[in-house]
C-alpha cells in the first residue's frame, strides 16, 4: 500500500513539473505560453502561427511563405495568445518572423532557426512530395563541420562550414570542390540552415545524380561594408578567398587543386562575387554559377568604362559552365540580371540561364542547388 502511494505521489510530482519547464522556480505562475504549440499545419497545407504576448498591442508574422511578403496581422484571444492562419502553401521549408509591437521576435517555442549575420529567423517545414528533395531521410549522410581558422589577410579568426560526402574519410582519390557563397545579411551557416544544403546533397548522392564533392560555405563579408560593384580591389573578400580560405581548404581536405575541379556558386551578394570571379578570375575555376543577382546600372557602366579588357578575356568562355540563375520576375534582382546578361551578350560571353520562379528567397536557391549540383564535374 505504501509502495502504491509513493508511486502515485511521484506521478503527481512528474505531472506538475512537466506542466511547465519553469516549475522548478519558486513563485512561477504557469501561463498559456508554457504548453503553446506555435506552429500547426493543416491537411490543406495551411500554417497556423501562434505566440503568447498578452501585453502586446499589435502582433504580425512575416516570411517567405507569403506570396507578396506583406506581414499578416494576428488576432489575440482572451488568454493573450495571438494567432493567424496562412493561405495554403506548397510543401517546402519556409522562414518566418514574429513582429511584436514593431520588434522582430524569435519564436520561443521553435528551435528550428536560420542563422544570419544580422540575427535569426525561424523555420517551418511543410511536408509533402514537393519537399522530398530536401528531407532528412534514412540514407548515408555526409559530415557538416563548423571550422575556425586564422585568416591572415584580415588579421582574425574566420569561420567556414564544410560538407564532406558519406565515406569521405576512407576515400583515396581527391575530390572536386564547390564553394557555395551566401547572400547579404546572411553568413556561412545560412546554406546549412535555411539552405539545407547538406541534406539536398545527401539525397542527390544517394540517387546517383551527382559526383561526390567537398562543399565549402564561407563567410562572405570578411571586411567592413557591403560591396556590390565590379572589380576586386575594394572588397577584401577576394584576398581572403585566394590567400587564406582556398589554401586552408586545399591543405586540410583531400581535394583536387586544379581549376577544372573548382566550382563557385553564390546567391545575391554572393552572386555578385560569383560574377566578379567569372570576369576577373576565370582561370581559377571550371564552373561559375551566379544566383539571383546582377550588376546595378552604374556598375555596368563602370565595367564598360574601366574593365572592358576583362570582359573581352577569352578565358571566360573557357569555363566548362557559366550558369546564371534567377528567381523569376518576382526576384528583386531580376532586372539587374537581365541587364547583366545583355552585357554578356554584347561582349560575346557565353552562359546558360535558368529560373525557378519563387523570388529572392531560399526557396529558389535550394532548388538552384538541386539543379546545379548534378551539372558539376561531369564534363
Amino acid at each position: 500500500m505504501k509502495y502504491t502511494f509513493r508511486i502515485l505521489m511521484l506521478s503527481a510530482v512528474i505531472v506538475q513539473l512537466s506542466a511547465s519547464s519553469y516549475g522548478q522556480f519558486s513563485g512561477y505562475k504557469p501561463s498559456p505560453g508554457d504548453t503553446l504549440h506555435s506552429i500547426s499545419i493543416s491537411g490543406e497545407k495551411q500554417i497556423t502561427f501562434s505566440i503568447y504576448a498578452p501585453k502586446a498591442s499589435e502582433v504580425k508574422v512575416s516570411g517567405d511563405f507569403l506570396k507578396n511578403w506583406m506581414p499578416l496581422n494576428m488576432t489575440k484571444d482572451e488568454l493573450g495568445v495571438w494567432s493567424v492562419t496562412s493561405e495554403a502553401v506548397q510543401p517546402d521549408l519556409y522562414s518566418y518572423d514574429f513582429i511584436v509591437d514593431g520588434l522582430k521576435v524569435i519564436d520561443p517555442k521553435n528551435s528550428q532557426v536560420k542563422e544570419g549575420a544580422n540575427g535569426f529567423s525561424n523555420l517551418v517545414e511543410v511536408p509533402g512530395a514537393e519537399a522530398e528533395y530536401q528531407a532528412i531521410k534514412e540514407v548515408p549522410h555526409g559530415r557538416l563541420e563548423k571550422v575556425w581558422f586564422q585568416a591572415k589577410c584580415i588579421g582574425q579568426m574566420s569561420r567556414v562550414h564544410v560538407y564532406t560526402p558519406p565515406g569521405y574519410e576512407t576515400m583515396k582519390e581527391a575530390l572536386p570542390v564547390l564553394y557555395l557563397q551566401h547572400g547579404g545579411g546572411d553568413n556561412d551557416a545560412s546554406w546549412a540552415t535555411a539552405g539545407k544544403a547538406n541534406f539536398i546533397l545527401d539525397n542527390l548522392l544517394t540517387e546517383g545524380k551527382m559526383v561526390p564533392m567537398v562543399v565549402v560555405m564561407p563567410f562572405g563579408n570578411p571586411g567592413a561594408g557591403f560591396f556590390s560593384g565590379p572589380g576586386v580591389d575594394q572588397d577584401p573578400y577576394y584576398n581572403y578567398f585566394f590567400k587564406d580560405l582556398l589554401p586552408y581548404i586545399e591543405s586540410n581536405y583531400n581535394v583536387k587543386t586544379t581549376p577544372e575541379f573548382r566550382a563557385y556558386a553564390g546567391l545575391s551578394m554572393g552572386g555578385l562575387q560569383a560574377l566578379n570571379m567569372a570576369i576577373f578570375y576565370p582561370e581559377q575555376f571550371g564552373y561559375v554559377l551566379p544566383l539571383s543577382t546582377g550588376f546595378f546600372p552604374d556598375s555596368i557602366k563602370l565595367l564598360e568604362e574601366k574593365y572592358a579588357d576583362q570582359l573581352k578575356n577569352p578565358a571566360i568562355n573557357q569555363l566548362k559552365l557559366f550558369w546564371v540563375a534567377m528567381g523569376g520576375k518576382s526576384d528583386i534582382a531580376f532586372q539587374n540580371g537581365e541587364n547583366t546578361k545583355a552585357l554578356f551578350d554584347k561582349y560575346g560571353i557565353k552562359y546558360q540561364s535558368n529560373s525557378y520562379p519563387a523570388g529572392h528567397t531560399f526557396i529558389t536557391w535550394r532548388h538552384n542547388l538541386l539543379e546545379l549540383a548534378p551539372l558539376l564535374f561531369k564534363h
